[in-house]
C-alpha cells in the first residue's frame, strides 16, 4: 500500500472526530456534515487551480541576495 493510501486512511476518522467534537458543543450532526460537503467543495474548487506539489520558492529579496560579492 503506497504512503498516500496510508495517509488518506486518516481522513474519515478524523472527519468522525471533528463531527463528534462540534455536536459535543451543540451543533446538529446532520448541520456539520452540510457544512464539511460545502467547504469540501469550496476547497475543491480552489485547490484544483493548484498543482498538488508546489513548492513555495525562497524569495531573493535579502539585501545580500542581490548584491554582487
Amino acid at each position: 500500500m503506497s504512503d498516500n493510501q496510508n495517509i488518506l486512511k486518516e481522513v474519515k476518522p478524523r472527519l468522525h472526530a471533528l463531527i463528534d467534537e462540534l455536536v459535543a458543543k451543540g451543533a446538529e450532526r446532520s448541520a456539520v456534515i452540510y457544512m464539511i460537503e460545502k467547504e469540501s467543495a469550496q476547497l475543491r474548487d480552489t485547490m484544483d487551480e493548484i498543482p498538488d506539489h508546489q513548492i513555495d520558492e525562497p524569495s531573493n529579496d535579502r539585501p545580500w541576495a542581490t548584491k554582487a560579492h
